[in-house]
């Protein structure tokens, strides 16, 4: 600086700011900056004591001022890099710190967080050469590695991230996320053993981590010990009673074990119910599940907030608050009531989505009814009877018997939404030539279900199954529809979707391919209470299928 007195003023601004004393740093800094009006280093310094002041806003200001007077001056567009990137603004970050790299080619740090900024606008070709760059420089720079490994388990090379994660934690274990970011991979890699020492490994070092401790509790269910899964998830449910993800998969656990009102009570904690509970509150109203004795002789709205196939099973449960003299209404997707009706729980019913029905004056979600029901340790009411249009039958069956001969066996493979879609999604999927091979011996005639067909997939399953595989998707575009073929087939091989619970609402049976670990409807071994006569066929524990598909066969 051309200025002495700005000289120090600048000094004692830093000297502040390592003080921890931000309003002094400041202070110095706009003294500074008044006493050299064309100095950059003075607003740096401004900005970075604005940060540690919670301005961020007024920091991104002084930065930017910095670089007005001195467009080289590259810690300013470092620190405004760093302003971005904890913005979530990515292609912004990523222009800065490339400002810095072409400046200071040798500057790790700024590598590091362009490579994480590249891949996070989905740059990952380009993010990784920067990481990996980063990593030549430096190779005992733990980021680096942490940051590589990030990377390349978004780019499907997990097994190179493992690598990169385990290397990041032999350099530098104290970061908990780094322990929660490994046992995360190996999952992906379906390593559970693995998973399992790692998130043991990471609590050690970090007692009473939540992240780890959930991991913990789930890579522990995983290795089929529910019992322990359950209490290390309690303590998790415990520490953060907000956590959906922890109360979900505890959920799962106890309605695994029979421990069911504990299990519903966790399963209130869906993100579903949570949204309904913010419709009502900005509608001025609170939502509580009322007690059926409180409810009797009353008009309840039952509000379906889940998707399809779980609105009908959720729904067997109604029966009791209808016996018990409440007038039950429903509200739900278009395509449900007119199936609904015929059930004849219902006084009225209409087609409503939640926000529709915030402001309801007696709801209760349909994933809550076993919350209401007087006997929650008995709790396997039958399934909804729902008789199938006679005029649909009639269609479905003329086309069966077009399409070639008995039995007539449907298939669906695919069901549910990811969970990078939808947080605590249950995705079901099974190999199509493995699926198909075991069919080959059924004989019949075999007719595909799966929506959303992708292409190649009708061909894949000729081939393994050695004959046409007929297309009849369009069935699911009217549950209708759907709900008159299932009751035709002489078998139905599927995957837990919306047709199995279709199905026995239609009185007919199924043979149910579970993923490991088996969800709690369908249970960790025999047939499932609440679909009594279904075949339970459940994916092994290192989640091989061939078990499960043979026991198919006649």
């Amino acid at each position: 600086m051309s200025d002495p007195k700005a000289a120090v003023l600048l000094s004692d601004a830093f000297r502040a700011l390592q003080a921890g004393d931000a309003r002094r740093a400041l202070e110095c800094a706009r003294r500074a900056a008044d006493a050299d009006p064309r100095s950059a280093p003075p607003h740096l310094a401004a900005g970075l004591a604005h940060e540690a002041l919670g301005a961020s806003d007024a920091a991104l200001a002084e930065y930017r001022r910095a670089l007005e007077l001195d467009r080289g001056f590259v810690p300013a567009h470092f620190a405004i890099g760093l302003q971005h990137f904890a913005r979530g603004e990515w292609r912004e970050a990523a222009s800065a710190f490339t400002t810095v790299v072409r400046a200071e080619p040798a500057n790790v740090e700024a590598l590091v967080n362009l490579g994480q900024a590249l891949a996070q606008a989905g740059g990952h070709a380009s993010g990784e050469e920067a990481l990996r760059r980063a990593v030549s420089l430096q190779p005992r720079f733990a980021a680096a590695h942490h940051a590589l490994g990030w990377v390349l388990r978004a780019r499907g090379r997990t097994a190179d991230a493992v690598a990169s994660l385990r290397e990041a934690l032999a350099l530098d274990p104290r970061d908990a996320g780094w322990h929660a970011d490994l046992v995360n991979a190996l999952l992906d890699l379906r390593r559970v053993d693995d998973a399992h020492a790692a998130a043991t490994e990471g609590l050690r070092a970090h007692p009473g981590d939540f992240a780890l401790t959930r991991l913990a509790g789930q890579t522990t269910f995983l290795l089929g010990d529910s019992a322990l899964a359950a209490d290390l998830l309690g303590d998790c449910a415990a520490h953060d009673p907000n956590d959906a993800a922890a109360a979900m998969l505890l959920a799962q656990v106890e309605l695994l074990l029979g421990r069911w009102q504990s299990g519903w009570t966790h399963y209130a904690l869906r993100d579903q119910r949570r949204r309904y509970e913010a419709l009502r509150a900005e509608a001025g109203r609170d939502y509580r599940v009322p007690a059926l004795d409180a409810i009797a002789g009353k008009r309840v709205t039952l509000v379906a907030e889940q998707g399809l196939g779980d609105v009908l099973f959720f729904l067997r449960f109604a029966r009791e608050l209808q016996m018990a003299g409440v007038e039950l209404e429903f509200a739900g997707e278009a395509r449900l009531p007119p199936l609904v009706e015929r059930t004849r729980l219902f006084v009225e019913l209409r087609a409503s989505t939640l926000e529709g029905e915030a402001r309801v004056e007696l709801p209760i979600l349909v994933g809550d009814l076993p919350l209401v029901s007087r006997s929650p340790d008995a709790p396997f009411p039958p399934s909804l009877e729902i008789i199938p249009q006679a005029a649909r039958v009639r269609e479905w069956s003329k086309r069966l018997e077009a399409a070639g001969p008995r039995p007539y066996i449907g298939v669906m493979w695919r069901a549910g939404t990811p969970s990078d879609v939808l947080a605590h999604g249950l995705y079901k999927t099974l190999p199509i030539a493995d699926l198909f091979a075991a069919l080959r011996p059924l004989g019949g005639t075999v007719v595909a279900l799966q929506r959303g067909i992708r292409a190649g997939e009708l061909d894949e399953a000729a081939a393994a199954l050695g004959r046409t595989v007929h297309d009849f998707s369009r069935a699911n575009d009217d549950l209708e529809d759907a709900l008159a073929l299932v009751r035709l087939l002489d078998r139905h091989v599927a995957v837990s979707n919306t047709n199995m619970h279709l199905a026995a609402a239609a009185g007919a049976t199924a043979d149910v391919l579970v993923p490991y670990p088996p969800e709690w409807r369908w249970r960790a071994s025999g047939e499932s209470p609440w679909f009594p006569g279904f075949r339970v066929h459940r994916q092994s524990r290192d989640f091989e299928w061939s078990r499960a598909l043979a026991a198919l066969t006649p």
